[in-house]
């Protein structure tokens, strides 16, 4: 039986592949939003939702009888990954982590250096963009980085404008309202977005700093980019957490080929 931590489209794309073949396998999703994707392509009874710590995993293998663990969470979910990492050593089970390519580094952005890209702004994390966004004279801030950073920008509200990209999760839309974010700065919408949409939303709202993740081609990061540059915008990208990964594939093809069904 393989456990495939999902909640990703390539986690999607992996288990759904898995069950072609008539393989054994279980899915994890974090939130109820997740899980709903699954009911939706019919493989909701191969999903279970709930963010497990490494005991809940653990069990979870045991009781399942799994041999083989694919961590396709989300380039951010650290917390996810490093369970899993612990479990899977504690059971004594293959792990193997998909981790899709990153759209930024310290040394471009696709083609382009990032000495040539003075819109972008790479920071450590959540509380380095908020300590950027507050040192900066850009007034107009669009979060583009999910329902939980809203909480730590939310501070600036009085000296910002501060506008909220999130999935259209009616309890997280409340949330960000009773915080003090304004209903018509929440852009309940999902994801990824072309970069007309993403050039368009910026004009609208006159945006003139964006908050990113960089959560690759798949999450729409190069788009965000390339569309922040031709508005002549700045762009917050928070870098990911580096992890010492056991085992780690860049392509479904990849893990399969490490499962021996290449």
């Amino acid at each position: 039986m393989i456990l495939v931590m999902s909640g990703t489209e390539e986690g999607r794309e992996i288990v759904k592949r898995l069950n072609d073949k008539g393989e054994g396998v279980i899915t994890t999703v974090a939130t109820e939003y997740g899980r709903e994707i699954y009911k939706k392509i019919g493989l909701g009874h191969l999903c279970i939702q709930g963010r497990l710590d490494v005991n809940e995993l653990s069990e979870l293998i045991r009781n399942k009888k799994i041999n083989t663990l694919i961590d396709a969470t989300h380039p951010y979910a650290t917390q996810a990954s490093l369970n899993a990492i612990k479990a899977s050593a504690e059971s004594g089970i293959k792990y193997i982590r998909f981790q899709r390519s990153a759209s930024v580094s310290e040394d471009g952005v696709g083609d382009t250096t990032i000495d040539n890209l003075r819109f972008v702004h790479l920071v450590s994390d959540m509380d380095e963009a908020v300590s950027w966004c507050s040192r900066s004279d850009r007034k107009r801030i669009l979060l583009t980085t999910g329902f939980s950073a809203a909480e730590k920008f939310v501070k600036l509200k009085d000296e910002k404008e501060i506008f909220v990209r999130i999935l259209p999760v009616p309890s997280h839309i409340e949330q960000c309202v009773s915080m003090g974010i304004k209903p018509s700065n929440i852009l309940a919408l999902q994801g990824p977005f072309s970069i007309e949409l993403n050039t368009a939303i910026y004009n609208q709202y006159k945006i003139d700093v964006v908050i990113t993740k960089d959560s690759g081609k798949t999450g729409g990061g190069p788009e965000k980019i390339q569309s922040a540059s031709e508005a002549g915008i700045d762009i917050v990208i928070i870098k990911r957490e580096e992890i010492d990964y056991p085992v780690k594939c860049s392509s479904i093809d990849e893990v399969f080929g490490l499962l021996g069904m290449g």
